[in-house]
């Protein structure tokens, strides 16, 4: 695979490795609000290096293994809103809508006034055949989208979804 062409970039450096060895050096790291992204190392850089090489396995439509690679990323720092947006969409094209739900309120966590993660929960929902639950997604993601022209098309097709579903 072309992006791990440089894979020396991505190993976890040796003094990374002695601290991961020891449970108390990371009990006391993660009691300090360290991520592993940076108890390890590992730079913006880096980090966003990984994102690209799982935003193309998914894009490749590899969604077993775009969604390990988004896993990865959101252990490695569960703070960034796409990492979960994409595990949530990986999960959700490979039919698993639990394990994609649990992934998009993480996602909203992370960034409660972006509509995507709504959007999607919402489409799980009705893959579940839960319209309850559907239709509160969906009008969530309207209310996130409010007028913002970058999110006219989502707030549009969430607002169709709403009318098809109360027929």
């Amino acid at each position: 695979m072309e992006e791990m062409e440089n894979a020396e970039e991505y190993k976890i450096p040796k003094e990374a490795i002695e601290k991961l060895k020891d449970p108390e050096v990371i009990r006391k790291q993660v009691k300090e609000g360290k991520t592993f992204q940076e108890i390890i190392g590992y730079s913006s850089d880096t980090m966003e290096k990984f994102y690209t090489i799982a935003r193309n396995l998914f894009e490749r439509q590899e969604y077993n293994k775009s969604a390990d690679a988004f896993v990865f990323l959101t252990t490695l720092n569960p703070y960034v809103h796409h990492y979960w947006l994409g595990l949530g969409m990986a999960e959700q094209l490979n039919g698993g809508y639990q394990g994609a739900l649990l992934a998009y309120a993480m996602a909203i966590l992370t960034n409660p006034e972006n509509p995507a993660a709504h959007y999607q929960s919402a489409s799980c929902y009705r893959s579940l055949n839960d319209t309850k639950n559907a239709l509160m997604s969906y009008e969530l993601a309207v209310r996130c989208c409010g007028e913002a022209d970058e999110f006219m098309t989502l707030r549009s097709q969430a607002e169709s979804a709403i009318e098809a579903l109360k027929k």
